[in-house]
């Protein structure tokens, strides 16, 4: 019977011994201390299969029948340090390379959440993200939207070429962002129309930063490919907001305008009706 209890307690002693290992070295690998160097993860779980392994050899040997001579701790020692050195090796690089993987794919989601939102060619924000940004804005008062078109830009692409129509397209956004130090929502809405939504400004204001817009779209001076250089003009629609309705009815009412503008000769600011 003695002897059946000192086997089940020393194959007890060696599972838990295993157990103890194990677990200690994927809670280590679990903590995800970036104040560690990977040199020093190693030295820590060796450090703890080796405590582990002397503390259960040290229970064993309490045991009555059971007691293990010092030089076997050296040996256990050891063993234990040769074969969780190269384990560890192999957790912490796969842990590093987990890591690296997760910092690419964290950057290639952030680009491509930029992307999604902001115009590659004019840098303002997409038709999508124009609508997100303005539309969580829109039951706020006092709002003002700008319809903006490109004046003759067809005739543009069609005289000078599309790649000086795109050196336009950027310019105008440039030109936009540049005469709103504010940070407004700006959008491209799609080929040469852009959208403006302006927060807690009255009239007086939101007239004057269309105005601002005009005149800054105007003094571009835009270089074509052949060398010329090219000039624009844009009109402008200028609407005021209204919370009771859908934002789409507001930028309709601002689209109309836009046109009031076209038909009245262009380059100019006609404020709906």
């Amino acid at each position: 019977m003695i002897a059946a209890f000192t086997a089940t307690s020393a194959s007890t002693g060696w599972n838990d011994l295993a157990s103890l290992n194990g677990k200690g070295l994927i809670y280590l690998m679990s903590l995800r201390s970036r104040c560690m160097s990977p040199k020093q993860k190693i030295a820590s779980c060796v450090s703890i299969s080796v405590i582990g392994t002397v503390v259960i050899m040290a229970i064993v040997s309490m045991v009555p029948g059971m007691s293990i001579p010092l030089r076997y701790f050296a040996v256990g020692i050891f063993c234990a340090s040769s074969l969780s050195t190269p384990v560890c090796l192999l957790l912490i690089r796969q842990a590093e390379e987990n890591r690296q993987l997760r910092e690419e794919l964290e950057q290639r989601v952030a680009e491509l959440a930029k992307l999604a939102q902001i115009d590659g060619l004019t840098g303002l924000l997409t038709r999508n993200a124009f609508f997100d940004r303005a539309g969580a804005v829109h039951d706020r008062p006092d709002n003002w939207y700008l319809l903006i078109d490109i004046d003759h830009f067809k005739q543009l692409n069609d005289d000078h070429g599309h790649q000086a129509g795109d050196a336009v397209l950027q310019a105008v956004g440039q030109a936009i962002r540049e005469a709103l130090h504010d940070d407004p929502i700006c959008g491209r809405l799609g080929g040469e129309e852009f959208a403006i939504c302006l927060t807690d400004c009255d009239r007086l204001l939101a007239t004057r930063q269309a105005e601002l817009v005009r005149a800054s779209i105007q003094a571009l001076r835009v270089r074509a490919p052949s060398g010329r250089i090219v000039r624009a003009t844009a009109s402008i629609g200028l609407c005021a907001g209204d919370p009771a309705v859908p934002i789409e009815v507001s930028l309709h009412r601002a689209d109309i305008a836009m046109y009031a503008a076209k038909t009245g000769g262009r380059n100019q600011v006609r404020l709906a009706a």
